[in-house]
């Protein structure tokens, strides 16, 4: 049986260790910390035109796989399939699909593209709500959000009938915010509605009743981050053992995990996956850092007046795969031949754009698919 390692907690983790235990492999997944899956805002966008980012972003890691969009659609058919039902059995339920997107209003009342989003959230697709009276619950104590604000901005800018509606929640802490509604039982109004919109956090929500989408921290990545890391060992790998071009192990502070296949799913600024500075580096094993289809080492300034001009220049900035996902060093080799990447540490692509989710899962499903076959 191949052991596969899987570096990073985060969406892209998760799908690897999915698509590795799919296919007979033994899974180890560590995890740092949580990373940027944990601010994700309740809706995740998969991917809008595949035909278009084949044609026109030669260096995105979809166009990098060398699959046409018939291979790729399928693909993602499976990865989403499974890791909805994964995430249903760890007690979080979405809805939607990848080859549809719904709208979805968030705290303030402006729309969101989705394509998955929470079941607690679905019953709020804004061309659905159109016509129908929609309550918005806002609570007295809570100082950080105004539902008849939202109400207001859900009727002039989507034609909702919204109505807001305060209710009491005496324990609740002085000067309380959002934050402090995590975990409790959702009031019901006293108005009456065909809909009812409540600010994200609450239980038990009535079945006429959905959640907002959220701003950071967000419950929704919260429950998120806690339904993909059950199963995750807590350790921060700081070093690699190595013989030529075959990683053997990887060490923490007190364990050495030892497998057959390793994937980096490690992420971008925010999960450790790429260290910032003058130069953006992966600092765990040294791999090549590319902007485009150039290095960062060779880019110089040139990169430091992009990002200047546009700060999000560096965001897509990452490591380079071949077709199999395996990382290049700064030369544009495979740097080591059991070695996956997966999700935001990949370059090519803006990951807070429309394929935010849509990389770190279809590159952690085939990533951790890849590594399970490492030995066959």
């Amino acid at each position: 049986m191949t052991a596969v390692l899987v570096l990073g907690g985060g969406i892209a983790g998760y799908s690897a260790a999915l698509a590795a235990r799919r296919a007979g492999a033994d899974v180890t997944v560590v995890a740092r910390a949580p990373g940027a899956t944990a601010l994700y805002a309740g809706a995740m966008e998969v991917v809008d035109d595949l035909d278009s980012i084949l044609k026109s972003e030669p260096q995105h890691p979809f166009a990098r796989l060398a699959m046409d969009s018939v291979r790729l659609a399928h693909e993602l058919d499976t990865a989403v399939h499974l890791l909805m039902l994964a995430l249903e059995k760890a007690g979080l339920k979405f809805e939607g699909g990848w080859r549809t997107r719904g709208l979805y209003a968030d705290i303030h009342g402006i729309a969101r593209p989705g394509n998955l989003v929470p079941a607690t959230v679905a019953g709020g697709e804004l061309r659905t709500l159109v016509g129908r009276r929609v309550t918005v619950i806002g609570v007295k104590e809570v100082g950080d959000y105004d539902a008849a604000s939202t109400a207001q901005a859900l009727k002039e800018l989507h034609g909702v009938e919204a109505v807001p509606e305060e209710v009491t929640i005496p324990d609740l802490p002085l000067a309380a915010s959002l934050t402090d509604l995590y975990g409790r039982r959702a009031p019901q109004p006293r108005g009456r509605s065909t809909s009812i919109a409540y600010p994200p956090g609450f239980t038990n929500l009535p079945p006429d009743g959905f959640e907002l989408l959220a701003s950071p921290p967000s419950p929704h990545g919260w429950r998120l981050q806690q339904a993909i890391g059950l199963e995750s060992v807590r350790a921060e790998v700081q070093s690699f053992d190595s013989t030529g071009d075959v990683i053997t192990a990887a060490r923490a502070a007190d364990r050495t995990f030892r497998a057959d296949a390793f994937v980096l799913a490690t992420g971008h600024h925010i999960g450790g996956g790429l260290a910032g500075g003058r130069l953006p580096s992966e600092p765990l094993l040294k791999l090549g850092v590319f902007h485009g289809k150039h290095s960062v080492t060779s880019m110089g300034s040139r990169l430091q007046h992009l990002q200047y001009i546009d700060p999000a220049e560096e965001l897509r900035s990452g490591v380079l795969t071949d077709q199999q996902l395996r990382p290049l060093d700064g030369e544009g080799r495979v740097a080591y031949g059991n070695l996956y990447a997966a999700g935001a540490v990949l370059g090519g692509y803006d990951y807070g754009g429309t394929c935010g989710f849509g990389v770190p899962i279809l590159t952690g499903w085939l990533a951790g698919r890849f590594a399970a076959q490492q030995n066959a």
